[in-house]
């Protein structure tokens, strides 16, 4: 029988991951993560591994600041719960902007998460994605950004 409470916790806690991430709210994110997560994204371009809350901590407050950013949206979960444990795949579908280097990177990936629950509540202990299509644009001349989404931080807060 399907458990669909934590079905729906997991996709909660997957959003908040999201949100987190593209707003570089480090407070949610040590909140998504067990103390020992570990990350592994891979793309044709980059391959990306950190274990531990301070590695990911490092990685997120370094990789996600007002000069990159981006945009992410993950859909079509499915979600297998086994006890006080359970996995999940995900779509991603992202743009990321580094103005240091004046390029956008667009792409889509598959996300497979591992999830525990840590006293009552779900984590992610293992987020891993594979790259399934990238595309690295420079930023034509003249493009301006008006929106930033890591200023959204202080303006959100945690109570979001």
């Amino acid at each position: 029988m399907l458990d669909l409470e934590a079905i729906e916790l997991i996709k909660q806690l997957k959003s908040r991951y999201f949100r987190a991430l593209d707003t570089a709210d480090l407070t949610t994110m040590e909140t998504v993560f067990t103390s020992d997560g570990l990350i592994h994204y891979q793309g044709p371009s980059y391959n990306i591994e950190h274990q531990g809350w301070d590695a990911l901590a490092t990685f997120f407050t370094t990789t996600f600041t007002e000069r990159q950013f981006g945009v992410h949206i993950g859909v079509n979960p499915e979600i297998s719960v086994d006890g006080d444990s359970a996995t999940g795949i995900w779509y991603l579908r992202d743009t990321f902007v580094n103005l240091e280097h004046q390029v956008q990177f667009e792409g889509s990936a598959i996300y497979r998460d591992e999830y525990v629950k840590v006293d009552g509540q779900w984590r992610i202990s293992a987020s891993r994605y594979q790259r399934l299509f990238e595309q690295i644009s420079p930023i034509p001349k003249g493009v301006h950004h008006t929106g930033v989404p890591t200023k959204l931080k202080s303006a959100l807060g945690t109570s979001c």
